[in-house]
């Protein structure tokens, strides 16, 4: 070939993309790759690699998860949809504070007539992190219990001290070893109710029931502050369904020495109409636990209560009427094959609340009702009480146990809802 050809056919213009473009290839053959994108985007979607995906072209962390939870981590929430709309009375959420202690925020139901109701008297979530702040009267957590379902652990209700050389701390004897606990207040003699009012969950987890949400929360508070004999876990299982709310609190010792412990829960179950002095109360027994009136300490001795004013043992329920009630009832009586099982029942919106132990530890109720709040407690507890003061003579003659190295301790308890009936409504 000549030089000259060479030349003119090595700067011929070349006809290939001309004769591409207008045979009609160029648009078809961009969306072909476009369809073939969103092909491979939409896999890896759905292998859950599309985070991958977008590492690859963006190395950029991600942004920044913001706990707005009290005790730094957020709320969790169980939830479903429900089932029988319109026709009964059915659970449809319940929520936790994992940052503290994994207190029973709030559940909620759904009644016919009155749509989505809460049963657990609690503020909004704003206000309980401002309450819920562990500044000032919440330095030790004991806020926890003005709200929601705090748990209540290594020991449920109120323990009695002396005070240590370390201003606000008390202290008191098991088995000839000394216990130490934050006071309520600086001044107080009385503790808060429990360590683990203000704890936080080292991990949580859902899962998926047929018929609703499931939980797990894990809790590793050791010692509790050189408090305790022995180290101890704590494991907080919840379960959510139509008609059942169940919770679930196993304790383990994980140290190598022996350790006292008791378990019990302070839910605030909340008067749907706002109607307290009509409610109707179950609590299934005729004796309280008998407090001195000078001291505030419990006497060691049962009352019967059968027929007067604080006697709530009626199967179809008696009217709290207008006093205030704050009493621990003892002696449990099962109900047929249920064991005992305790109610709150509000005609007005003609739904009953049902509290039922399923662990035969738990030997007692607290029970309180403020004349001014629209709300009744009733604490399921395994020990009463001052469970380490004299008046018992014995820590287990108040309910506390002592947990061997590797053994577990296990509390739990359903609260079921359902409609009250029209012949249960008008009951003195």
């Amino acid at each position: 070939m000549k030089p000259a050809e060479q030349t003119s056919r090595k700067h011929k213009p070349s006809t290939q993309g001309t004769h591409f473009s207008t045979r009609g290839w160029v648009t078809p053959s961009i969306v072909g790759l476009l369809c073939i994108g969103l092909l491979v985007a939409s896999y890896e979607r759905g292998h859950g690699n599309l985070h991958k995906l977008k590492t690859r072209v963006d190395p950029a962390p991600p942004p920044e998860v913001i706990q707005t939870g009290p005790g730094g981590q957020d709320p969790v929430r169980l939830s479903r949809s429900a089932t029988t709309i319109g026709k009964d009375a059915e659970f449809v959420s319940a929520t936790f504070l994992p940052g503290r202690g994994m207190n029973v925020f709030q559940i909620t139901a759904l009644i016919p007539g009155h749509g989505e109701v809460p049963l657990l008297a609690s503020p909004s979530l704003p206000v309980a992190n401002r309450l819920l702040s562990g500044q000032e009267e919440d330095v030790n957590g004991s806020s926890s219990t003005l709200l929601g379902g705090a748990i209540l652990l290594p020991w449920a209700q109120r323990l009695f001290g002396t005070p240590t050389s370390t201003p606000g701390m008390l202290e008191t004897n098991w088995n000839g070893r000394k216990l130490t606990f934050p006071a309520a207040t600086p001044q107080s003699t009385m503790s808060v109710e429990g360590l683990l009012l203000n704890r936080g969950a080292d991990s949580v987890k859902s899962d998926v029931l047929p018929d609703g949400q499931s939980l797990q929360a894990e809790f590793h508070p050791g010692d509790f502050s050189n408090g305790w004999p022995s180290t101890i876990d704590v494991i907080v299982n919840a379960q959510l369904t139509a008609h059942n709310v169940d919770l679930t609190i196993t304790a383990t010792n994980t140290g190598h020495d022996p350790a006292p412990l008791g378990i019990g829960w302070h839910p605030l179950f909340a008067i749907p109409s706002g109607d307290r002095t009509d409610a109707l109360l179950k609590i299934p027994s005729q004796t309280i636990m008998e407090m001195d009136r000078h001291t505030g300490l419990p006497t060691g001795r049962m009352v019967p209560v059968e027929d007067s004013i604080r006697d709530f043992s009626r199967p179809a329920g008696t009217r709290i009427g207008v006093g205030n009630l704050n009493e621990t009832y003892t002696k449990l009586q099962p109900d047929l094959d249920e064991g005992p099982v305790a109610e709150i029942r509000d005609p007005a919106y003609n739904v009953k609340l049902r509290i039922i132990p399923l662990t035969s530890n738990i030997t007692s109720m607290r029970v309180v009702s403020p004349v001014d709040k629209p709300w009744v407690s009733i604490g399921p507890n395994t020990n009463l009480d001052d469970p380490f003061g004299a008046e018992w003579g014995d820590p287990a003659n108040a309910g506390i146990v002592t947990l061997a190295p590797g053994a577990t301790f296990k509390w739990r308890v359903r609260i079921e809802i359902s409609l009250i009936g029209t012949a249960a409504t008008n009951a003195p």
